[in-house]
């Protein structure tokens, strides 16, 4: 049997145990002592150990998975403490905390060989989720499948080839469902500006934007090509789609995306 630490379960890591905890071939281990009281209610009939403090070396060397899913401004205190630990051979570092490189988590931890970075969203939470990964090189092909088993029970997996590429996809597929929550609410809104109630509007929406993500899903079409198919020349959607246009639509989620990109470097950085 596998052993799993979770350091830190806040939304994405409750995620993730949620979607593993019933996994026969691990046991899950959990150490946060901000939410220890109201975790140990809730998974209270799981046969999961939680702790409100850090483990001892005895107890470390037996997990073969130690993931970190914390926050980023409390990434170096909380990664500091396993800096002089003795591993399992092969145990996996991973991490889930947004920006932190893997150099960071060499630097702070000294017998970490084998480092994979991970970024899930929010949409784990219903295992609809993408997972994007880098690895330092060290990292084992038999470690791949294990990580890869895990995550594809919340979704997606995509390896990346560097971690360049790992920030980009934190602006896009780490902070994306919140730009398209933000999105559902502005059609929503405007809905009601319109004349329909809010509950109205809602299943107006929500079916809209769900059903248009599936016919792309299934066509495969470009949304371009889709946009231009129903846009008929001095048509509703072609009066529609000139606003947006106007307004440089897509110059504004270019400069979404580079907001987050850049906030995803400069937290690496500290």
């Amino acid at each position: 049997m596998r052993k799993i630490l979770l350091v830190g379960c806040g939304h994405m890591g409750s995620a993730l145990l949620n979607a593993w905890m019933d996994l026969k071939s691990y046991s899950f281990t959990v150490v946060d002592p901000f939410n220890y009281n109201e975790l140990k209610k809730k998974y209270s009939k799981k046969k999961i150990q939680f702790f409100d403090k850090k483990l001892n070396q005895s107890q470390i060397k037996d997990f073969d998975i130690i993931i970190f899913a914390i926050k980023p401004q409390v990434a170096k205190k909380v990664v500091s403490e396993y800096q002089n630990f003795e591993f399992k051979k092969n145990c996996v570092i991973a991490s889930i905390v947004a920006g932190k490189k893997i150099s960071f988590f060499k630097k702070n931890i000294k017998n970490a060989i084998q480092i994979v970075r991970v970024m899930p969203n929010m949409p784990a939470l219903i295992n609809e989720g993408v997972s994007c990964f880098v690895s330092n090189k060290n990292f084992s092909k038999n470690n791949k499948k294990i990580i890869d088993d895990l995550f594809i029970k919340v979704g997606k997996i995509i390896w990346l080839q560097n971690e360049i590429e790992i920030d980009k996809a934190t602006a896009i597929s780490g902070s994306g469902p919140g730009y398209v929550f933000t999105l559902i609410d502005a059609f929503e809104k405007a809905s009601q500006q319109i004349g329909f109630s809010k509950s109205i509007s809602r299943e107006i929406v929500l079916s809209t934007i769900l059903g248009s993500a599936k016919l792309m899903e299934k066509t495969k079409k470009e949304p371009s090509d889709l946009a231009n198919s129903i846009a008929v020349k001095g048509g509703t959607t072609e009066a529609g789609i000139k606003v947006l246009k106007k307004n440089n639509i897509n110059q504004i989620m270019y400069n979404t995306f580079l907001s987050a990109y850049k906030r995803a470097f400069k937290l690496g950085k500290k």
